[in-house]
Formats: structure tokens, sequence, C-alpha cells
């Protein structure tokens, strides 16, 4: 009996293995897992070259509503140096779509002709019948707030941090359960931020469903990277007894999908082509530092420039009067 029993168990576990062998009528062997790929560099001009080559030479077709174009899974980006936020490869415009588009967030507005639709006029198809969009992440960032307490996300991080540094609830969600319901053509790309404390580095960790390479890392990851200088600025602030070696970390953006889209794949492989087949100059920004969080947040809140960053965010926002069609 006991000699049967081994017996009924070894054919169960050897059908249960053979059956987890196979995926479709395909041996393991040919099913295909990605291995999670890391993109790192100091500067954000990098991190979108190794983009675009990593997706032409990596990526697998696909098509959306959004269109067609090459697609690879699993990738993250990380910018070591959040202040080295500015896309030069494609200045001017690059530069004064991300003001604009800052402008947007502070204003944070989900009417599109009070926020993102005077960024890029694209802004306005994606709208709904009430002219409403829901990718103003600055929107949940700094006005959206917790029923309990009243305080906005970004409060509820700076909170948890104050509380403790180990604290792993300091996450700001920009993917809500109302947008699911929403009869509209914009669906937030980003989940949420989780901020973090590092080897005494303040760092951000971004959760994205899908990244486009050309039309949206530059500009997500440049906000992203300033909202992690502005947690971090205003730990220092009030906590220098606590914490006075605290310092600034990295920004990772995840992301399942990242993409270059056929509309603008010619665009984005002359900037690939033309950025290594020479040496390029050193990575440089003018983009201040973030000298003081509270003065800075005064000036997102009441919509003034007083601060050297919000002086730089208002002159590259009105460079020319002609419209950016999409920040490239």
């Amino acid at each position: 009996m006991f000699r049967s029993n081994i017996i009924f168990c070894i054919l169960i576990v050897t059908s249960v293995a053979t059956h987890a062998m196979e995926h479709d009528g395909k041996k393991s062997e040919d099913f295909l897992v990605t291995q999670p790929v890391n993109l790192v560099s100091s500067n954000l001009d990098d991190l979108v070259l190794q983009g675009v080559q990593h997706i032409k030479d990596h990526g697998s077709l696909f098509q959306a509503r959004a269109g067609s174009g090459q697609q690879a899974f699993d990738v993250s980006y990380t910018l070591t140096n959040p202040r080295n936020r500015v896309h030069n490869l494609r200045a001017p415009a690059a530069t004064k779509y991300l003001a604009r588009e800052f402008l947007a967030y502070f204003n944070g507005s989900l009417k599109v002709d009070e926020g993102l639709g005077e960024a890029s006029k694209m802004w306005t198809t994606l709208a709904n019948d009430k002219g409403e969009i829901c990718s103003n992440y600055g929107h949940y960032v700094f006005h959206q707030r917790v029923p309990s307490t009243g305080k906005t996300q970004y409060e509820w991080v700076i909170d948890n941090l104050k509380k403790s540094r180990d604290s792993r609830k300091a996450f700001i969600n920009i993917n809500q359960l109302q947008h699911k319901d929403m009869d509209s053509k914009d669906f937030p790309c980003t989940l949420g931020m989780q901020f973090f404390v590092k080897q005494n580095h303040l760092c951000c960790s971004v959760a994205s469903r899908s990244t486009d390479i050309f039309t949206g890392l530059p500009y997500d990851m440049g906000f992203f990277s300033f909202v992690t200088e502005l947690v971090y600025k205003d730990l220092k602030r009030q906590s220098k007894e606590q914490d006075p070696k605290l310092k600034l970390g990295y920004v990772t953006m995840k992301t399942q999908f990242t993409q270059i889209y056929d509309a603008t794949r010619t665009k984005a492989l002359k900037m690939l082509e033309d950025n290594t087949k020479k040496e390029r100059p050193a990575y440089a920004t003018d983009m201040p530092k973030i000298h003081d969080a509270q003065a800075t947040l005064k000036d997102i809140y009441e919509k003034t420039d007083e601060t050297p960053v919000m002086k730089w965010v208002h002159k590259h926002a009105a460079l020319t009067k002609k419209r950016s069609a999409e920040g490239n």
C-alpha cells in the first residue's frame, strides 16, 4: 500500500511538471520570458537614447488604439541625478513643452483648456465631452486631498517620511478607480510614485503601465524628478537636526511597455543616429536647483515666479508664441 501511494504521488508530480512545461501547446523553452532591463544614466538625454536603442534592437511590433509601433517589455529607466532632467537633444521646443507642462501640472486643473491644452493642443483631442482629461499629474500630487485628513498626497508623503525614514507608505496614487469608468481617451499611463530613503538617499520609484520613449519619458521623468527634488528639500527643511546627512537619490520609472510609435519613429531614429555617430558635447542644463521648498510650493499654489526654479519655468514656457504640437 505504501509503495502504491509513492507511485501515485510520483505520477501526480510528473503530470503537474509536464503540464507546467507546456504553454499553449509549446514547450517552456519556446515560451518567451522577458528578463527585466534597467537603463541607467546621470542625465535624461542619455536615458532617452538608450531607450530608443533598446526598443529598436529588442522591441516587438504592436498595434494599439493609439497607433502601431515597436515596443519592449519590462524596462526601467533610472536617472541617478534628478537635476539633469532637461531634454536638451530637442531643445528649445522640448524645453518649452516641459515648462508648459510644469505650469499645467502646478495649476492642477483637469479641464483641458485650463491646463494641458495650453501646453499642446494634442491634449484637447483626448478630452471627454465635458472637456476633461485624466493625465494632469500635478492634480494628484499637489491638489487631490486625502479624505480622512484633508491633506494633499504630497503632504501625505512628507508626513510619512517625517515619522519614519523607513516608511513604505510614502506613495502618491495617480491612476485611480474612477479612471476605469470615465468616458475618456486619456487613461493615465502612470500608476503612482513611491518615495523612500535608501542608504540615506531620498529616492523615487514610479510605476508606469506604458511609456512612450519619444513623447512621454522626456517629460514624465522631468516632472517626477522635480517632485523628488522638492520632497527632498522639504524633508531637509523640516528635519535638519534629525537627518542632516540626507542626500538626493535616484528616480526610476518602471514600465511594463515602452514604445516608439510609427508616427514618431523616423524622428526618434534620426535623433539616435545623429547622437551616436559623433561625439556629443557634455550634458548641460540651466534649470536651477530647488533652493527653498516652502517658497517653491508657494509659487506653485499662488502661480507666481519668485524662486529661481520657477522663474526658469515661466521664462521657458513663454520662449515663443508658436504653439508646440507635441514637444518635439
